[in-house]
């Protein structure tokens, strides 16, 4: 299957571009790697499901990004491509899909920067006609206004992570040992991925709590899953 492929023009500095970017895909546990030459970022090996490749060139305030997953032989060997539509691997290529969308909704962001109507003066813009706060009274307004101003933006807060992580993390321990063990290392194994990524944002607190709880439910789950073996063993 052919690649997912979006291009759009977001109309920001290409600094702004690497900011936003470099932030949500640090955040999401993605690296930098050279897949044949090709500089992506890339999450997984392949031990648990089909590892997430995405390519994002940017200049001149548009965007083109990139995405598909990889068939895994075994960890970190992999064979074909897969885009992002069909059947076979529909989990993670929905997986991906959101996150490519929640990267493209930060870039498209709205900044006050863009909210400046054009052609207005460029003091309007810079905002010489008032000083930047800390600089000191009597400091002329031309140089008050060189003094670069920094745009608020809006960077990937993974909050659904961290809840996702703490009702994993609940879940899995009664799971593992009261219902099913396999279920609850399942349960566990998601509650901790999703905690990884969900300490990165605001709600910390709650993914730490979640991380720990999912660690407990997926140790119960693996005891009471070498248990039973032991026991139909015996």
């Amino acid at each position: 299957m052919s690649r997912f492929i979006a291009e759009f023009a977001c109309n920001k500095p290409d600094d702004m571009i690497k900011f936003i970017s470099e932030d949500f895909f640090l955040k999401e546990g993605f690296e930098v790697a050279n897949v044949k030459g090709e500089i992506v970022w890339k999450k997984g090996v392949g031990m648990m499901t089909a590892p997430q490749f995405v390519k994002l060139v940017y200049g001149g305030g548009k965007v083109h990004i990139e995405a598909w997953l990889k068939y895994a032989i075994l960890p970190g060997v992999y064979a074909g491509e897969m885009g992002l539509d069909g059947f076979m691997g529909a989990l993670p290529k929905a997986n991906l899909k959101k996150r490519v969308d929640t990267l493209i909704g930060l870039l498209n962001q709205v900044t006050p920067a863009d909210a400046v109507p054009q052609g207005a003066p460029a003091a309007a813009v810079q905002g010489a006609a008032v000083p930047p706060a800390g600089v000191p009274q009597g400091v002329p307004q031309q140089a008050a206004a060189a003094q670069p101003t920094p745009v608020p933006v809006a960077v990937h807060n993974p909050t659904s992570k961290a809840v996702l992580a703490l009702v994993m993390g609940i879940l899995s321990i009664p799971v593992s040992w009261y219902f099913s063990a396999l279920l609850g290392i399942v349960l566990g194994i998601v509650g901790i991925t999703a905690g990884i990524t969900g300490i990165k944002s605001t709600s910390k607190v709650m993914a730490i709590f979640g991380l720990v709880l999912s660690i407990i439910g997926a140790a119960l789950g693996a005891v009471g899953w070498i248990l039973n073996i032991v026991l139909l063993a015996a």
